[in-house]
């Protein structure tokens, strides 16, 4: 395998898999992902997107500072892309962006937009309090695609769940797109994001976990991201029930000991038991707090979690509350090619 783990992705034409799980190079398309955007990309439907790319900016959790929010817009307008940004998007309400009969109108608004995409500003909480209302059938109809994480993991299971859309997880306008504190990550995430929607099948860059894993080829249903949001969401039914998953998870601000507390409710829940592979993304800022009788570690939490999964779980995952992260499909259909310490995921299938 190719060791540098910041090569940036290209298009797949297959799966790119060859014996032994190991990636057969000659399969996988050799092009840069580059942040402008093409004036062709692949959409729901068939066909191509000829013209500019629109989005339209989507509050549906906690409100967004306008100032920021025109930053990620200005920066999409820069690579080439329309944003429709509404009023409905700087809402307050309390903590949230409006009440919710407000931001519930501000989707249904959307769904009725002539966007392509439809990307959230930020996260937050406040999904929570949509997710019973929200007609599930009629965003699956709408055959857009929706981008965000964090909060937004609601959303994308939901999704999942009730309407079996794909939605995607990743870089949202007020956060990714407006920072500037790392020029070099935003890039990475650019690239990484606008690479997806170029192609049908797509690999990304190649990962090293913390530990040897038997070279292997595992082919399943690619699902995730927050933690949190995924445990809060156990026994409800915008659960998706995945069987085959390749299952991401990230999270942040999170003591280890709670994290490995949630990692045993998707134990004791019967989710765990259906995996196929577990990648852990980042999981910024948890850390035992100070003055803790003993300080739980991340270490100690992954080594519970391998002890509890019946599959692999790796680690270096480049996706969560960091500036740099990769775009997921939620429910695509997906490959993850492993050779020791290295591993290669790609997807497919995931404009249906």
């Amino acid at each position: 395998m190719n060791r540098s783990a910041d090569k940036l992705p290209s298009p797949l034409v297959g799966e790119g898999l060859g014996e032994r799980g190991q990636v057969d190079r000659s399969a996988v398309a050799t092009a840069r992902a580059t942040a402008p955007l093409s004036p062709t990309l692949p959409h729901r439907g068939g066909g191509g997107l000829n013209g500019t790319l629109k989005i339209h900016s989507l509050s549906l959790s906690g409100s967004v500072l306008p100032d920021r929010l025109s930053a990620g817009i200005t920066r999409l307008s820069e690579l080439g892309a329309s944003v429709t940004s509404p009023d409905a998007a700087t809402a307050t309400w309390r903590y949230f962006a409006g009440t919710d009969d407000e931001r519930l109108a501000a989707l249904n608004a959307s769904l009725k937009s002539d966007a392509d995409i439809v990307m959230f500003t930020r996260g937050g909480y406040g999904l929570s309090r949509l997710l019973h209302r929200i007609d599930w059938q009629a965003v699956a109809a709408s055959k857009k695609l929706f981008c965000g994480f964090s909060d937004i993991t609601a959303f994308n299971l939901a999704a999942l769940a009730e309407g079996n859309f794909v939605t995607f997880s990743g870089p949202m306008i007020a956060s990714d797109f407006a920072q500037t504190d790392d020029i070099l990550a935003r890039d990475f995430t650019e690239a990484n994001f606008f690479g997806l929607l170029r192609a049908e099948a797509y690999a990304y860059p190649e990962c090293e976990s913390d530990i040897t894993s038997s070279a292997q080829a595992i082919n399943g249903t690619l699902w995730g991201t927050n933690l949190a949001m995924i445990a809060n969401l156990v026994g409800t039914p915008h659960m998706p029930n995945i069987d085959d998953g390749i299952l991401v998870l990230e999270d942040v601000a999170e003591a280890p000991y709670r994290v490995e507390r949630m990692f045993w409710q998707l134990k004791h829940a019967g989710i765990l038991d259906k995996q196929r592979a577990i990648i852990l993304a980042d999981f910024a800022d948890c850390y035992p707090a100070n003055g803790m009788r003993y300080p739980y570690s991340m270490v100690e939490a992954i080594e519970t979690l391998r002890d509890i999964a019946p599959c692999p779980v790796l680690t270096g995952f480049p996706f969560g509350h960091v500036p740099k992260k990769v775009t997921l499909p939620i429910g695509a259909q997906a490959s993850l090619a492993i050779d020791g310490t290295h591993y290669l995921l790609s997807v497919r299938d995931y404009l249906r």
